[in-house]
């Protein structure tokens, strides 16, 4: 096998067992190693422990020799006050041991470490989370609670040393410490009570803190995609603005010089900096790069199944582990079987799947989505490595299985449920919790068109596939049964994974199965629908073009209906690509249509709109948010279905928000990172970003729009303003995430990078908490789909 991880894919048994990931690549590690400048004692044996106090559930006491103990049991007999009854995104409650300090100005610290020694039987990860209160100039928490707090995954039944570093967290009037934790309930394997003990808590000034805000990297840092580069594209490396003026590219095994050129000093709308750009050397092979002192980690040149093949298997690992109902070694039995799903008089075990995020909480929808993604990575593996095809489709059967299991057959889906915690599996006691259901034609619309899709992947004489087409044919008449009913009168359902869908997305997800079914039949009822649906994707599409004050203009984006008052945004769920998914399946299976040129002209434009962005984040591959008019929070309605958990200070927020953005005219706004208040986090929104421009490079047969869709995996791994992979175990650098109740799995990425209060600058703490850090099933999906693309445009390419 080719695979750098051969080894430990035959040690997980092709990853019948989780990954391990090396740790000593990992941000965390790094930071242990920083020289210390300064130090002051908030706990050690002398200070003892008589400032802190007692806060929730559960105990805390002082020990001997200066020790914090926290205890509590693992569950209670009743949810906190406030819960929902049936504990829909509950836990136990809190339990926390905290210190308050006279608003004390921490500005010459960057650091805090402590030690901690957790003693859980039979718990999957053990974790504190550590709180900071500052009221300062800049309050610490912020209004949506999501700044200042860290979720720290720590190994059972040792001391684990721990550091979080906080350059940039305002902490100049700090008013409190906490360590706290909450109880998420038990597992199989759980005993009773679980137990941490505290000691050696530091407040600290090191040398080279981490970077965490703005577009400049450190001092010393090259800023590189840590999977590499394809042969023929672009492929530079970004540096802090400095004098060395020149690069040389080293053979990794040789230390053969194998390219020498010049470093470029550019300005941009983001900042100035040094850039190293060896686009013209196309040798294979794995190298490093010197500039001045400065050296690289190993990185490699070549097509896309030499350089991103150990990222699949480790977005199958993420994806296995996050299985529900199934036993996964070291994280869970087979959970959640006391979660139901009621429609009339039948009732569904509603586990399956697997678990949506850093919670355990289910998603009909994502677990379609990922199981679609493992089919079309699986496709374009067919015949060329037979292992990770088989393996791929074997996961993408567990997902399959799910999506057949949550249908009642008569329209209505057992479609989600908020479960933080494990549950007991015993039905008819308090943590029973209860699904969503109903009938919606956009959930159906798009599970048709995944189970179209899946079963056309599906070789012939597999036992799922008619059943799958049977149940394409059978939704999508539901979905368009609704929809000529009601129309777009069904709200989107709170919660659900659907929730911030446009009117314009709803169609393109229409016409998108509508096509799939055509392709699946050959039934020009479902043609005929599918030009329908997309006559209204196009009505919503801006291609007269908006001009700039410096005269340029812009022209391809979508708005969320024909009237094209609010331009279609997405800010923490995200589903661009599936516009352009529509316009790929109609030039496919109707390509003599009169409306062809017309298609082709949307998709074209379309197009253009993405080069147009790129430019706005140079020297970086991130595609910025997109195009924003200034009176889009007037629109009552779709600003409340794309901001969830806002309250009336959000509108004014927006106008704010705007204007840290780039002005392109009176009306318009060019924002970096999306509008965007309590969820944040970009990476589904660059991932599917990144989709779109490979569907419509390859419609176009493109190449610069293909180089700006890899672009994409390149700033997750990497070659982003911090240095940081934000996949875990892949590449250098990445750190802990949000992954609460399961702990860290290789292969999981967050929710994503996000921005301070109203700015539009990346900001990437180490602080770990949700939603920006949460651990996305979902991801792991738009990772594998776009990647997908990447593997047939370079078998396009040969051909």
């Amino acid at each position: 096998m080719a695979s750098k991880i051969a080894r430990e894919l035959e040690r997980s048994n092709l990853i019948h067992r989780p990954l391990k990931a090396d740790e000593s690549a990992s941000l965390e590690a790094d930071s242990l190693k920083k020289e210390v400048l300064d130090r002051r004692v908030i706990l050690d044996q002398a200070a003892g422990g008589d400032r802190w106090t007692h806060r929730g559930l559960g105990a805390s006491s002082v020990l001997e020799g200066g020790l914090l103990q926290l205890t509590s049991p693992y569950d209670m007999d009743t949810w906190p006050e406030g819960s929902p009854s049936d504990g829909d995104y509950s836990t136990y409650g809190h339990v926390g041991v905290y210190r308050t300090f006279d608003h004390e100005n921490w500005d010459n610290f960057n650091r805090i470490s402590f030690e901690i020694y957790p003693d859980c039987s039979g718990m999957s990860n053990p974790h504190i989370r550590v709180a900071i209160k500052n009221d300062g100039t800049i309050k610490i928490p912020d209004i949506y609670n999501r700044e200042g707090s860290n979720v720290i995954n720590l190994k059972d039944r040792r001391w684990n040393v721990c550091s979080m570093e906080i350059p940039d967290l305002p902490r100049d009037g700090i008013t409190e410490l906490e360590f706290c934790y909450d109880m998420y309930g038990k597992d199989r394997a759980t005993g009773d009570k679980m137990k941490y003990r505290i000691r050696n808590v530091f407040l600290e000034k090191v040398a080279y803190p981490n970077l965490s805000k703005g577009w400049q990297p450190r001092s010393k840092d090259i800023i590189f995609s840590h999977n590499g580069y394809s042969v023929e594209q672009t492929k530079t490396m970004i540096l802090a603005e400095q004098q060395t003026a020149s690069f040389t590219v080293i053979e990794l095994e040789t230390g053969e010089e194998k390219f020498t050129g010049p470093v470029h000093h550019v300005s941009t709308s983001i900042g100035s900096f040094s850039v190293v750009d060896f686009s013209a050397f196309k040798e294979k092979g794995r190298y490093i790069v010197r500039v001045g002192e400065l050296l690289t980690r190993a990185f490699e040149i070549g097509d896309a199944a030499d350089r991103w093949e150990d990222s699949i298997w480790k977005s199958i690992n993420f994806i296995y582990c996050e299985r529900c109902g199934c036993p996964v070694h070291g994280i869970h039995g087979s959970c959640h079987e006391d979660i139901l799903a009621r429609h009339h008089d039948r009732t569904i075990i509603f586990n399956g799947g697997w678990h949506d995020a850093g919670d355990v909480s289910q998603q009909l929808v994502q677990t379609a989505e990922v199981a679609s993604a493992l089919y079309e990575m699986a496709h374009q593996l067919k015949g060329h490595n037979d292992p990770l095809y088989l393996r791929l489709v074997e996961e993408g059967e567990w997902g399959v299985d799910f999506i057949l299991k949550t249908r009642f057959g008569d329209g209505y889906r057992a479609t989600s449920a908020g479960i933080r915690i494990w549950s007991d599996g015993i039905m008819g006691n308090m943590d029973d919790m209860t699904a969503r259901v109903h009938n919606n034609p956009y959930e159906n619309f798009i599970l048709s068109g995944i189970e179209a899709q899946i079963a056309l992947f599906m070789e012939d004489g597999d036992i799922l596939k008619d059943k799958l087409t049977a149940c394409a044919i059978q939704d999508f008449k539901y979905g368009v049964e609704q929809f000529e009913l009601r129309g777009f009168a069904p709200k989107p359902i709170f919660w659900e994974h659907t929730y911030m869908s446009s009117e314009s997305l709803f169609m393109a997800t229409a016409s998108w199965s509508a096509s799939l079914q055509y392709r699946l039949t050959g039934e020009a009822s479902y043609a005929i629908k599918a030009v329908e649906y997309l006559d209204y994707v196009i009505d919503s599409q801006e291609l007269a073009g908006i001009r700039t004050d410096d005269g340029k203009t812009v022209a391809g984006f979508f708005y969320r209906t024909p009237e094209k008052k609010v331009i279609q945004h997405f800010n923490h769920q995200a589903r661009e690509h599936v516009y352009l998914q529509a316009f790929s399946e109609i030039l496919k299976t109707q390509p003599e249509h009169a409306k062809r040129d017309d298609w082709m002209e949307s998709v074209r434009s379309y197009g253009e709109y993405i080069k147009f962005l790129t430019a706005f984040t140079t020297p970086y591959p991130m595609i910025p948010s997109g195009i924003y008019h200034v009176n889009e929070n007037e629109d009552r309605e779709s600003f409340e279905l794309q901001h969830l958990l806002v309250g009336e200070e959000a509108k004014a927020l927006y106008t704010e928000q705007l204007r840290q953005g780039v002005r392109l005219n009176d009306d318009h706004y060019l924002k970096r990172f999306p509008v965007w208040f309590s969820f944040k986090g970009n990476t589904a929104v660059v991932l599917s970003t990144g989709k779109a421009a490979s569907l419509a490079g390859m419609l176009l047969e493109d190449q610069e729009l293909i180089s700006i869709a890899e672009s994409q995996l390149q700033w997750v791994v990497g070659k982003n303003p911090f240095g940081q992979s934000l996949m875990y175990g892949e590449g250098y650098n990445f750190a802990q995430q949000y992954s609460v109740l399961s702990g860290e799995i290789v292969g999981e990425i967050p929710v994503g990078v996000q921005t301070f209060e109203n700015e539009d600058i990346p900001y990437w703490p180490q602080m770990n908490n949700a939603t920006y850090k949460e651990v996305w099933v979902g991801l792991a999906g738009k990772w594998l789909s776009l990647l997908s693309d990447l593997y047939a445009y370079d078998k396009q390419s040969e051909a």
